[in-house]
Parts: C-alpha cells; sequence; structure tokens
C-alpha cells in the first residue's frame, strides 16, 4: 500500500516535517548575535591599516606614561593595537543570550544620541555593554563597555572605549580608550590606560 494512502505514515511524515521546521527556527535563534563587534573591529583593522592611518598612543602602566606617534604599517600592526576590542564578541555567544536585559532606544543628553544598551544579570566577561548611535546603529558614534577577568591567579577589569565618525559615507574609528587594571595574587594592584587618537590625512 502506498505511504501518502496509510493514515499512520502521513501522521508521522507530518510530525517529521514539524521538527524540522523547529528545528530550523531553533538553529536560526542561536546564530543571530547581540551586535557584531568583531566584523566590526575587522573592518576598523582593513580600514585603518589602507588608509595609512596615523596614531597617536598614550600609554600609562603603574604611573609610569609614554608617549608616540606612528603609521602603523599593515592589518597586523592595527590588529595588535585593536584586538582586545574583540574581547567584547563573547557577549553574542548563545549560552549568554538570556542573561543579559537589552534596552534600546535610550536617550543620552550628553550626546543628543540614541543608545542601546546590555546588562548582564549574572557575572560575565562582558558586564555591560552601550552602543550610542544617531540614525541607525549599523553606523555607531560611541561603544562602551566593560569586561572582567578572574582566576585563581589574578583578576581584571577594563572599560572599553571606541568613538567613531562617518567619513566619506564610511564608519571609521578615530579614537579609543583602554582602562582598568589587574591584581596577581601576592601582588599589589596595578592600574593601566591606554589612549589612540587616529588621524586621517
Amino acid at each position: 500500500m502506498c505511504c501518502w494512502k496509510n493514515n499512520r505514515c502521513s501522521i508521522f511524515l507530518s510530525l517529521l516535517m514539524l521538527a524540522a521546521l523547529l528545528t530550523g527556527c531553533e538553529s536560526g535563534r542561536e546564530g543571530s548575535a547581540f551586535y557584531p563587534v568583531d566584523s566590526l573591529v575587522s573592518a576598523q583593522i582593513r580600514t585603518l591599516a589602507a588608509v595609512k592611518a596615523v596614531l597617536h598612543k598614550e600609554a600609562t602602566l603603574g604611573g609610569q606614561t609614554d608617549k608616540s606617534v606612528y603609521t602603523p604599517k599593515d592589518t597586523t600592526a592595527w590588529t595588535d593595537e585593536l584586538d582586545v576590542f574583540r574581547q567584547l564578541h563573547e557577549i553574542n555567544k548563545p549560552v549568554n543570550r538570556d542573561i543579559y536585559i537589552v534596552d534600546d532606544g535610550l536617550y543620552d543628553p550628553s550626546s543628543n544620541l540614541t543608545v542601546k544598551a546590555f546588562t548582564a544579570t549574572e557575572p560575565l566577561p562582558v558586564m555591560s555593554m552601550r552602543i550610542y548611535y544617531d540614525n541607525s546603529i549599523k553606523k555607531p558614534r560611541k561603544i562602551e563597555a566593560v569586561y572582567a577577568e578572574a582566576n585563581s591567579l589574578y583578576q581584571s577589569s577594563k572599560t572599553l572605549l571606541m568613538e567613531f565618525q562617518q567619513i566619506n559615507n564610511k564608519t571609521v574609528l578615530t579614537s579609543y580608550t583602554i582602562e582598568g587594571g589587574q591584581k596577581m595574587i601576592m601582588r599589589d594592584s596595578v592600574t593601566f590606560s591606554v589612549r589612540g587618537k587616529i588621524q586621517i590625512d
């Protein structure tokens, strides 16, 4: 007897199709992300290397300050400067999705920009992240976040800030700041900061 004429077979096929549909929806949900930080950083690295941007950098570690002005020669050099911001991609892990409170459409009176905020309700590496934008979140003006790490050897927390401008209708990083501190077992805490201003001719 043909399977399509068999009532049990029809029910089985219907359930199989429904399960496949639900699985597809679930996979799509897991693949979605809060914000493509990794892609944004990669795009900035390529852009800044291509235009041969000049970096004005000031780094402070434990009270000692060093200043430099130079042109990172390629994408590898810019990756060394900006790779720390890729850590924020941790927010997009599917396992973390239900741990964040997401608020969009917030108004920031100091900048007149709209803010989308992510706040962790449990201890996570990315404790918070705020994206400031004007008309589209795809063209951010500023991203700030708090990133924390802890293990049996040390505790570390840092505030990360990236600021952007629209140059030739492209989102371009124009400055960044990394500030924080680290406490190692049996040692004093050390504070650090890195400030970079990017010059594009």
